[in-house]
This record gives structure tokens, sequence and C-alpha cells, in this order.
């Protein structure tokens, strides 16, 4: 199973050798293309071919290119290599309402748990109790928007700022990582040829990854957590900082190989999101929202 993140950030020029990426810079790199689960491209003097990117797509190497900030803002996805992609869609498609709105507060309940166990492992453990309450009140479809509610506890309470606008870092960092686990959540949908911009409960007409921005919501207190351990030490005493330095951004990438708890047991993230969408089909499949299995924090 693929398990390497690659980010490159210099010059290089990509190539193909027999089902190896070979990365050409001041030395030369070479990379079975099996082994590679996504890679970063954050500089735009990177050069490669339509025929890499075949490869890639048929390797399921999911790509992710980064803006002049350094955040990743295109995803290249694998297309059709589903078996059953056409089945899987149509079942997607026939989801009725009421199997979308108890999917989507086991969603809400999840990441208000997971923002819990953040606060707590930070040390607020009263908010964090403020938390564990609001997610037992929780309704079908979250009309009572208790999602909003506890995102505002949550960020006030972790930063300082229920905006994630202050200290400006944070939110290049958790941006980041969100957009990581986003990419490799992306990936999973696509491979199991479900229709990316279909979600359960984002709708947006302009937004090609609704369905991915809805499975994300349990993720983020994971990345938040992991910022607060692995980033947020390297920057005591540089609050008003708003960027990135290469190791936090290499730091950040390394998320996908922490670990996250799902059924009492741990896996990386990567294999999370592998995990998180097929329990999503077999919901679907069953019309059972209790066949969706989302992860938790280790605390």
């Amino acid at each position: 199973m693929a398990w390497r993140v690659i980010a490159i950030e210099n010059p290089a020029k990509l190539s193909l050798k027999d089902n190896k990426l070979i990365i050409k810079q001041d030395v030369e790199v070479a990379l079975p293309l099996e082994d590679i689960d996504s890679l970063v491209i954050d500089n735009c003097e990177v050069v490669l071919t339509a025929n890499i990117l075949s490869a890639f797509a048929e390797f399921g190497v999911n790509v992710l290119v980064c803006d002049a900030r350094h955040l990743p803002s295109t995803v290249i996805l694998p297309h059709g290599r589903a078996s059953r992609g056409s089945k899987n869609a149509r079942i997607q498609l026939a989801m009725g309402e009421a199997l979308r709105k108890q999917l989507w507060r086991k969603n809400i309940i999840q990441k208000i748990k997971n923002q819990a166990t953040v606060l707590r492992k930070n040390n607020f453990g009263v908010e964090a109790e403020k938390l564990d309450k609001l997610a037992l009140t929780v309704r079908s479809g979250d009309v009572g928007n208790n999602e909003a509610t506890a995102a505002r506890l949550y960020f006030d309470t972790l930063l300082g700022d229920a905006t994630r606008r202050k200290p400006m870092w944070h939110n290049s960092a958790l941006n980041y990582g969100y957009a990581i686990v986003r990419g490799s959540l992306a990936r999973a949908v696509a491979a199991r040829g479900l229709i990316t911009e279909i979600g359960i409960n984002h709708h947006s007409e302009l937004n090609q990854y609704n369905l991915v921005d809805d499975l994300i919501e349990s993720f983020r207190p994971l990345v938040d957590d992991y910022v607060m351990a692995k980033i947020a030490p390297c920057h005591i005493g540089s609050e008003c900082d708003s960027s990135l330095s290469k190791e936090d951004r290499h730091r950040i990438i390394d998320i996908m190989n922490q670990y996250g708890t799902m059924v009492d047991k741990r896996y990386t993230v990567k294999h999370l999101t592998d995990m998180v969408v097929e329990s999503l089909l077999n919901a679907i499949s069953k019309d059972d929202a209790e066949q969706l299995v989302l992860p938790s924090i280790d605390n």
C-alpha cells in the first residue's frame, strides 16, 4: 500500500523510468510509484509531462499543487478507477433526505467530541465539558446549528480568537493541514466512484468537493491537535508571524502518518480517510447511518 507523501519545494524535472518517479534536482532520486500516496508540488518551476500525470492516475497518486503562499490550491485526482463506480454513484444519488440528516448528525457529534478532546489535552477541562454536553444535544441534520456554537467556543478557547485570524500563523498552519487531509479524502472518494460534488450537507454549486467537505469535519480537530502539538511550540514568541517556514510545512505534511482511533484500534490518518469513505459507502448501501464510522483522537 502507498505510504509516502512527497513534497517538492525547489525547481525540479520529473520523469518516469520502470514505474518509478525520477526527481532530478542537484541530485537524482528514484521512487517507486506504488509507494507514493501523495505528491505536493510547492514550486512553480517543477516540470512534468502529461505522461507522468497519466501514470499518477494509474497508480492512484494524489497530486496537490500549491499557490504562492505555499498553500495547496489544486488537487489532481485519479478518474474512473472504481470497478463498481457507476453502481456506487447511483446508490449515492438515490440517498434519501432522512439518511443524509442522520449522517450529518453523526458527523457533527463526532467533530464536537473530537474538539472537546483537543481542549482537554490543552488543559481546558471546563470548556471541554461544555462541548461534551453540546454533542449530546445535536439533532437530525444539526437543525440547531450546534456545529457553529461549538466552533465559536472551541476556537475562542484554543486560540483566543473564534475567527482563527490571530495569531495569523495558526490559520496558515490549520489550512495547510486541512488541505492535505482533504486531498486524501478526495482521492478515497474518487477511487470508489462516488460523486465528489454531491454532498451530505454541503451543496454549493461552486464546490466540486461537497462530499469531501462533509467527511473532513471529524478530521479537522485531528489536524488542530497535531498543529498544537507539533507546530505551535516552534512559534512561541512569534505571535504576529503569519508565515510558515519550510520546516513547518514539512511537519504538517507528516500528519498523514499520525495516528487516530477508530473502533478501538489505532490507524494512520491516511488509513482513516480510506476507512471513513468505505464506511460511508456501506452506510448508503444499507440505508443505515450507524454504519458510518468516524475517527477519534487519542487521549
